[in-house]
């Protein structure tokens, strides 16, 4: 049971825990790596440096120097024929080249005039890319350049591909805890109500009886029971009940702290526990549930209806090791509250005097 944790697993908490602790990776937008180039542009002393990406990467990945955010994707898209070139390539005057001549960056904003370029790749020698060099003026390179240039190149490939492997990695560890939380309701929760299963609230309960006795602190037991549950699914049909059982413990767990324990031990019968919680302060919780369940309003085959609540309330002897004892003196409060009117909450404390009765209806 030690690698089992309650509360349960919520995945929506889960997925932003891990989106926080690896946000530097995670897909939920772009990730500026504008650095690098700012310094590729400083080194070769030219007023534009832009990784020209394919759509895959363009979507999360930014790189660029000197580039209006409204030209950025204008940019991208006619530095694009780069993208296939299978070396690194300079063109000393773009003016005098048939292709570009008459290229938009060309005769319009930029005014571009020199361009040098290095293939991004991934570890395959895939490519998915360029940087590309940018002047407003002719101008030469050497191969010196070229190297250097080939060495920027590598460092945003290299860049690029550590962090596309890091957002899946996120995705992963996202549908590894979206499984998590999948095989926790299926094997712990009633998956009518979304309570414990009968199993699961014994073995968590066991925990907190054991923690209790070790630490001194106090715990409460609650028993609670639909009264006349029998007569909903007679009267207005099953459907009807199954939806009685819903809205109740949906409103219990809106009522309960998240360390505390609710399980489905048979049909309408559910168990609570309330760690370091005194019976006098879970009669006072027992009895808000009472008022607010005898407050719904339920539809069935027979019409509007409403239901009432019966709840029994005990706590662990000094000398319980097990959580049933304290269920079953709950459980002897619950028959009374019962047997006494229904609609009521009473306590059974492990006293000298038996069980002792607050009546709070």
């Amino acid at each position: 049971m030690s690698n089992i944790c309650y509360p349960p697993p919520r995945f929506e908490q889960q997925k932003k825990e891990v989106l926080q602790r690896y946000q530097i990776l995670n897909g939920s937008g772009i990730y500026y790596a504008d650095q690098i180039a700012q310094t590729a542009a400083a080194v070769f002393n030219v007023p534009i440096a832009i990784a020209a990406l394919n759509t895959r990467y363009r979507h999360w990945y930014h790189s660029s120097q000197g580039v209006e955010p409204e030209a950025f994707d204008r940019l991208q898209m006619y530095c694009a024929p780069a993208i296939l070139a299978q070396e690194s390539f300079v063109l000393p005057d773009m003016r005098d080249d048939a292709y570009f001549a008459n290229n938009p960056i060309v005769t319009g904003q930029p005014h571009a005039a020199f361009m040098a370029g290095a293939p991004l790749r991934d570890p395959h020698g895939k490519r998915f890319g360029t940087l590309c060099l940018i002047d407003r003026e002719p101008r030469s390179f050497s191969d010196d350049q070229l190297r250097v240039l080939e060495s920027f190149a590598q460092l945003i490939s290299d860049d690029i591909c550590i962090r596309s492997a890091g957002r899946y990695a996120v995705q992963d560890l996202i549908e590894l805890e979206k499984t998590r939380c999948d095989l926790f309701d299926l094997a712990m929760t009633d998956p009518l109500t979304r309570a414990l299963n009968r199993r699961a609230f014994f073995r968590f309960a066991e925990r907190e009886i054991h923690r209790a006795n070790r630490h001194g602190t106090p715990l409460s037991a609650l028993m609670l029971d639909v009264d006349h549950f029998k007569q909903v699914n007679d009267v207005h049909g099953h459907a009807a009940g199954d939806e009685v059982l819903r809205r109740l413990i949906a409103m219990t767990m809106d009522s309960v702290r998240d360390e505390d324990l609710i399980g489905r031990l048979g049909g309408e019968e559910f168990a609570i526990l309330l760690p370091e919680t005194r019976p006098a302060d879970a009669a006072k919780l027992a009895e808000r549930l009472r008022k607010e369940a005898s407050e719904l309003l339920f539809r069935g085959e027979a019409g509007s209806f409403r239901v009432t609540i019966s709840i029994g309330i005990s706590e662990p002897d000094s000398t319980d090791t097990t959580i049933a004892p304290t269920l079953d003196r709950a459980d002897v409060a619950l028959y009374n509250a019962k047997r006494n009117g229904r609609n009521r909450v009473e306590i059974n404390t492990p006293s000298g005097d038996g069980w002792v009765l607050n009546q709070a209806c």
